[in-house]
């Protein structure tokens, strides 16, 4: 005999009918874990379910934690509820939880928090009753949303597409977005196209960072192109663009070592006439990574590439040639004759602000050899007697053709 009527009107109501009927309080979320429907609760909870509450979303550290532990994957593997174990590391009472799919896909879940007494085979099968009913009323708002993200997919291209916006496009972007807030677009580059299978996960893992807001998304390739801003105060956005970039690339690169994702963010920005040069700004970032992953390897934002900014600029004009530099010409003129490899130890030895011993374990070489490296680098370009601003364009100019040759 069912527990539950076969339908109800919302999911308020469904999930206030759950809990009447198991005596706990329910909470149910879509499959990136944004709460959707949330039952009354005495005054005792635990801070797992305030802050999902609050926050209108699970906990970052809740998810991850349930990921991590592998409690995540035994639910969406099971089509009947699943008891949690209490996680108060994370702030995550006892739980009872089930899975609500269609043909496989995931569309959300429903939660129950414990009470003292253990959950009974009857009010395990309340909860399955509810996924039933639930599905209904889900695949209803998952097929609204998607409608509604892929004809704003489309829209983010079309804008990305040209420098210059339209009339009808600026009106529509102040709709979108927040007036006057510090946006960023990042770009998360993978080595191979991406997939709508491999969208639908990089979705899932974006849509669960807490530390940002996303405004408009889109698939372009072998990138995932992100316009969204920091849910910090202004004075704090750099520090807390940083961290949360840090974090997010390493969850990506744990999550999907095939893809080898890769992070590029722009400067940050306050009108949306702007988004074309972010995402050009986003692009070079990413791109310098991948010719330069050693060099770059933890600079994820535009400022932080410094004058990296300037190597395609410079590499074009050599190309050209519009542009060289005489002590590269005369070290490249010599490593050819005497099968040296001045230019290369010249180009770490600045890396590594002249720290020998650095560089010779970069070189795999003896200290000493780096010294008499320097010693004949010296002798044929007086490069301790050059300015900073020239040692500096000596080393973006050996950047700049490392750059043309790998293209």
């Amino acid at each position: 005999m069912p527990f539950l009527q076969k339908s109800y009107e919302s999911l308020d109501t469904l999930a206030e009918a759950i809990g009447q009927a198991i005596r706990a309080p329910i909470t149910i979320e879509n499959r990136h874990h944004q709460l959707l429907a949330y039952s009354t609760h005495p005054d005792s909870t635990d801070p797992a379910r305030i802050a999902t509450i609050i926050g209108r979303r699970v906990p970052e550290a809740v998810i991850e934690d349930l990921w991590e532990s592998g409690i995540l994957q035994e639910v969406i593997d099971r089509d009947a509820p699943v008891v949690i174990p209490a996680r108060m590391a994370v702030g995550l009472g006892e739980r009872a939880a089930v899975v609500i799919k269609q043909q496989g896909d995931v569309l959300g879940y429903i939660w129950s928090l414990a009470r003292t007494t253990p959950f009974s085979e009857q009010e395990l099968t309340v909860l399955q009753e509810g996924a039933s009913i639930a599905k209904k009323l889900l695949m209803t708002i998952a097929m609204h949303e998607r409608r509604i993200d892929a004809e704003l997919e489309r829209f983010f291209l079309e804008i990305l597409a040209t420098p210059t916006l339209s009339a009808s496009h600026r009106e529509r972007l102040n709709e979108l977005a927040p007036i006057a807030v510090a946006s960023r677009l990042t770009v998360i580059e993978c080595a191979q196209p991406v997939t709508p299978q491999l969208a639908e996960r990089l979705f899932y893992v974006l849509a669960t960072q807490q530390a940002i807001e996303i405004v408009l998304h889109a698939i372009d390739g072998p990138q995932l192109l992100v316009w969204h801003y920091m849910k910090s105060d202004l004075p704090e956005e750099e520090a807390a663009l940083l961290q949360w970039a840090d974090r997010f690339e390493t969850q990506l690169r744990d999550k999907f070592v095939e893809a080898e994702p890769r992070l590029g963010i722009s400067r940050r920005f306050f009108e949306s006439d702007t988004l074309y040069t972010a995402m050009e700004e986003a692009r070079r970032v990413t791109s310098l990574r991948r010719k330069f992953p050693f060099e770059l390897a933890t600079s994820r934002s535009f400022e932080q590439i410094g004058i990296y900014q300037l190597v395609p600029e410079l590499a074009l004009r050599i190309e050209l040639r519009f542009e060289t530099h005489p002590i590269i010409e005369r070290l490249q003129a010599y490593d050819v004759t005497h099968h040296t490899e001045l230019v290369t130890t010249l180009e770490w030895y600045f890396y590594f602000d002249g720290n020998v011993k650095r560089v010779a374990a970069h070189l795999h070489i003896h200290p000493n050899t780096v010294l008499y490296r320097i010693r004949r680098i010296e002798e044929l370009t007086n490069i301790t007697q050059v300015s900073l601003p020239e040692r500096a364009a000596v080393y973006l100019a050996i950047k700049a053709g490392q750059f043309h040759q790998e293209d």
